[in-house]
């Protein structure tokens, strides 16, 4: 009998089973968060001992549990197939992770957004992931969990595309679960095309695998790079040859080979090498720039009468390399049974006037049962990053988060395109002003706003005294209607503490940096903040105390424990309102993505005050803070 504790989100019960899976890194080169595939057939795997769609399948390395996500599932067939994110897979090493199954009281929790760089099911009645586009007499439709791009009438220039929000670097696979239909007398139907296209222009770049005529048999590539001022065309190479109305799956894969760009091209996870495509220096066609993901349904330029439809299933964006790393299982016999207690979740139960948040920067991780789930951990409040391009798209989410008592900020981080302190300050009352309209026109308004400001680490007179006219700004444009806290950087001197003091309603201090040795003991943390909240204490300002903890926080006793003695030591104190958790694992990776985002668009030079608001503001998954209470904010 083995005690798995990280089996979370359990339902109850024991897990009976667990079976050892080996996964061999081929590239030669050190993989972090990649999706693996995991197929299940009555070879490695009885299905009779796991739930009927797979509910209680957990995967965990060492202490962790795994994010993963069902793809298929079939027992009447014995077959299944699931993806799982493994967080670390050394070069030219074996990774080893624990599949769990057999526990009939488990809940699901498969997940796509947590899995995958991009994910979407279509299980609402929006595009909220995507831009849409349509010409020509074009339409769009989304029902059941099923997106239709159609192309309705006769029409030479019939176009119904979605482009995804998110770009994605190099190294990525495009998915799509599809199938074609066509309505007209043109038995070819629609042209389909899935690729990567330029952000800004979509003709600019491009890598577009074409796909046309019945039965799709023609498939063609067209790809563009426009720094090399180059086209290329194959054209018919591969078939798909599927009936239509039948569903499969087509991956367009985008890699970097000898600092070149490559494409691949899979139908059903199978790859087709007729549709390789090798750059070389000489044809060097593959652009390389950061790209979005694109999906159309089009007509025919002869003016037939082609009409018709791509139904989508699902889309996801995964990591790739092109030697990709390899699954066997340790022992195709299950005899080893796993008693899983789920883990005691910690319980927050703050004293009056201090309350708990998190901060979320991708809600498509958060459904209604995770929300619930963090209320009844004890938070309250969440912060979520936004700009003015989604805001209108998070409208459910707050409203999700105060049908369960939960108060929302809006976290307002600087501009990754700035420049100069100025140019930032222009984009945060932008996106301020966003959001007060938002506000005033929404059935679910912001309780607060949250702001980041430059740490002041280069030119620090001035560009501290821009973060003092940017915060009278802030409360001009906000008035008495939101509350404003803002994130304090660690190179911030006690005057420039006293100064934000007067005009923001909470200062959020932070105890750990990137790259440093971060305190962690009660004794560690409060010797860190003593002079900083003797300034906030003097101003008479309201302070959080920021700690850095492991992904697993919410399961762990001793954090529970640091926030209780905290809160013990500082019951006494006018300043303190509460404590703020920061996962550094998803801190660190969050602040990676965005440093090699910066050295391709910048050739090596830091955007001024990047890293260090990355310090105090960048957290991709989960950071609590204290609220006060928007009663005692109007008061004041």
């Amino acid at each position: 009998m083995q005690t798995c504790a990280a089996l979370t989100y359990s339902g109850g019960g024991e897990w009976n089973y667990s079976e050892e899976i080996i996964i061999k890194e081929n590239s030669g080169s050190s993989l972090t968060n990649y999706q693996i595939p995991i197929v299940l057939n009555n070879s490695n795997f009885d299905f009779s001992l796991a739930q009927s769609e797979g509910q209680d399948i957990r995967f965990t390395s060492g202490d962790s549990q795994l994010k993963h996500w069902v793809e298929e599932w079939s027992s009447g067939k014995e077959t299944a197939t699931l993806w799982v994110k493994v967080p670390s897979i050394p070069a030219n090493s074996n990774t080893k992770i624990i599949m769990h199954y057999g526990n009939p009281e488990a809940s699901e929790i498969a997940s796509g957004p947590g899995t995958f760089e991009f994910f979407d099911s279509f299980s609402g009645s929006t595009f909220s992931n995507w831009e849409s586009f349509t010409t020509g007499g074009g339409e769009q439709e989304v029902s059941s969990g099923v997106c239709k791009l159609i192309v309705p009438k006769f029409h030479p220039e019939d176009v119904s595309s979605l482009k995804s929000k998110d770009e994605f670097l190099i190294n990525s696979m495009f998915v799509v679960k599809r199938s074609k239909t066509t309505t007209g007398e043109d038995s070819r139907g629609p042209v389909i095309t899935q690729g990567f296209v330029d952000p800004q222009k979509e003709t600019k770049n491009q890598i577009l695998a074409v796909s046309e005529l019945e039965n799709e048999t023609k498939v063609s590539w067209t790809i563009k790079n426009d720094k090399e001022d180059v086209r290329y065309y194959p054209s018919d190479l591969t078939d798909i040859d599927e009936i239509e109305g039948d569903w499969y799956t087509i991956g367009v894969t985008w890699y970097m080979d000898d600092e070149l760009g490559n494409l691949a091209w899979y139908k059903d996870g199978v790859r087709d090498s007729k549709m390789d495509i090798v750059s070389t220096e000489e044809y060097n066609y593959v652009p390389v720039e950061d790209m979005k993901v694109y999906i159309s349904a089009n007509s025919y330029s002869d003016a037939s009468d082609n009409t018709g439809y791509v139904s989508i299933d699902y889309a996801y964006v995964r990591n790739f390399v092109p030697e990709e790393p390899t699954v066997s299982f340790e022992s195709s016999v299950q005899e080893q049974e796993v008693t899983a207690e789920a883990p005691v979740r910690i319980n927050i139960t703050p004293a009056s006037g201090i309350m708990t948040a998190i901060r979320i920067f991708n809600t498509s991780d958060y459904d209604e049962d995770a929300i619930v789930e963090l209320k009844e951990s004890g938070l309250n409040t969440i912060m979520v990053l936004t700009n003015e391009y989604n805001i209108w798209n998070l409208e459910r989410f707050v409203k999700t988060a105060h049908d369960h008592d939960m108060q929302v900020y809006a976290m307002i981080f600087n501009d990754p395109n700035s420049d100069t302190n100025e140019d930032n300050s222009v984009y945060v009352k932008n996106v301020l002003e966003e959001v007060i309209d938002y506000n005033s026109k929404s059935l679910s308004a912001f309780d607060g706003v949250d702001i980041a400001l430059d740490p002041c680490t280069d030119d620090l007179d001035n560009a501290c005294a821009l973060n003092l006219l940017l915060l009278e700004d802030t409360r001009e444009i906000t008035g008495n209607e939101l509350a404003i806290a803002v994130d304090i950087p660690t190179s911030y001197t006690l005057s420039d503490i006293s100064g934000v003091s007067e005009t923001a309603d909470l200062i959020i201090l932070q105890t750990y940096e990137l790259g440093e040795t971060n305190p962690q003991t009660r004794t560690d943390i409060i010797d860190s903040v003593a002079s900083r909240m003797g300034e906030i204490r003097a101003s008479e300002g309201k302070a959080l105390i920021g700690i850095s903890v492991n992904e697993d926080f919410l399961t762990d006793a001793d954090v529970q424990s640091l926030l209780s003695e905290l809160e013990d030591y500082y019951a006494d104190d006018s300043a303190f309102v509460g404590t703020s958790i920061a996962v550094y694992e998803e801190y660190d990776a969050y602040a990676s993505i965005q440093d090699t985002a910066e050295e391709t668009e910048s050739d090596g030079s830091s955007i001024p005050g990047f890293s260090a608001t990355l310090a105090i503001a960048g957290i991709v998954g989960v950071l609590v803070v204290s609220y006060i209470q928007k009663r005692r904010i109007k008061e004041k």
